[in-house]
């Protein structure tokens, strides 16, 4: 199951195919094992096992009254994903585990990253880096896999060797990061990091300042924006205003349970027909408005209340292990994940992004194993 699970995750920065068929075997063992061995529910309840109960019902109650029944429970599947979270509290019981999981990714990602260079370099075509997934996705892997590495790469009480090595992994990760051009992954990156430098290693907040310069005068060299203040009056970023501010005339007409889990465009256009070109799409580029639209209300306050309690949790999962290297690392990561997929998804439905939510829920399953399976006296 460890190597199914890693399979499935790694697989992500190149082939959605191999990811989908991993989790199919993965989520057949895993019913398997609880059902040889009832007794293993216990070892897997969280705090948030009501709330992702609620999130199913949810689910199933806004397909049912929903005006498109069949896609809305077809699309419904995509709560099956949260069984990488619980799959990551069952096998995960080793911080050297963990570490070389972690770092496994990172070389996957690195050797998927060198042959995006390549590509890109070779195809004058390419305007935003996507070689393996569209560039959104592929920002947004990179965001996620960047900030469980760096908390590695930070933490002084790691052997200069690790720290090294971590740092050559992420160099190939972090330009084809900038390639993308995916500019929410690059706020949410910026705002992760922010986090994990602040709860803990402050010395690196001039570096911190120094990523964000990066960004600030690499931007506009694809965009040829003369200054950045000039994104307000870009095509893409009007039409997010637009498709936001139609969202929520949506979310109006069916506030209590929303439309279900559908496409959303056919909807779309019947409150604002004839769109824009980029306007064209089955989401709103906004996980929190497309929560009211799909759930209305009901699934807006089950979701918040999920990721609220996620974030507390991880806080106090935090505090009780900021004095073991590796683990607290491995939750400052959960944590700068949790705030960069948050404030990336202002901007994007990654919250509807299956590559995405593969490795999200895996990070914070991930981080609640060490809650569950490890002392504080382990992992030092």
């Amino acid at each position: 199951m460890y190597s199914l699970l890693a399979l499935q995750v790694a697989s992500v920065f190149f082939s959605i195919a191999v990811s989908s068929i991993s989790f199919g075997i993965l989520s057949l063992l895993f019913v398997l094992k609880i059902l040889s061995n009832p007794d293993k529910i216990k070892d897997l309840r969280t705090t948030l096992d009501l709330f992702f109960l609620a999130f199913v019902t949810v689910e199933i109650l806004s397909a049912i009254f929903s005006d498109y029944k069949f896609e809305a429970f077809y699309h419904a599947r995509r709560v099956l994903l949260i069984l990488v979270f619980y799959t990551a509290i069952l096998v995960f019981k080793d911080a050297r585990q963990i570490y070389n999981t972690i770092l496994g990714l990172g070389i996957v990602a690195a050797i998927v990253s060198v042959i995006e260079i390549v590509v890109y370099y070779i195809r004058p075509d390419i305007v935003w880096l996507g070689v393996f997934q569209i560039s959104m996705t592929a920002g947004e892997l990179k965001m996620i896999i960047l900030l469980l590495l760096f908390p590695l790469y930070l933490d002084r009480e790691i052997s200069f060797r690790k720290r090294a090595l971590t740092l050559l992994i992420m160099a190939p990760i972090y330009l084809t990061f900038l390639l993308t051009f995916v500019r929410s992954a690059w706020l949410g990156f910026a705002v992760g990091l922010l986090a994990v430098v602040l709860l803990r290693y402050r010395y690196f907040f001039p570096g911190w300042v120094f990523l964000v310069v990066v960004f600030y005068l690499f931007f506009p060299l694809k965009y040829r924006y003369s200054q950045l203040s000039d994104v307000a009056k870009s095509e893409t970023t009007v039409a997010r205003y637009m498709v936001w501010k139609t969202g929520i005339r949506m979310f109006t007409h069916k506030p209590l349970l929303g439309y279900g889990d559908i496409d959303l465009y056919k909807v779309y256009v019947k409150f604002r027909p004839n769109p824009e070109p980029d306007e064209r799409h089955g989401h709103l580029h906004n996980n929190f408005i497309m929560w009211l639209v799909l759930f209305g209300i009901v699934g807006f306050a089950v979701l918040s209340g999920l990721f609220i309690k996620m974030l507390i949790d991880m806080f106090a999962f935090y505090k009780n292990f900021a004095s073991v290297p590796l683990l607290r690392d491995f939750i400052l990561a959960g944590i700068g994940v949790f705030f960069s997929f948050h404030i990336s998804g202002i901007f994007e439905w990654s919250f509807g992004d299956a590559e995405i939510m593969t490795i999200f829920w895996f990070v914070l399953g991930l981080v609640y194993s060490i809650n569950k399976n490890f002392k504080v006296r382990d992992g030092a």
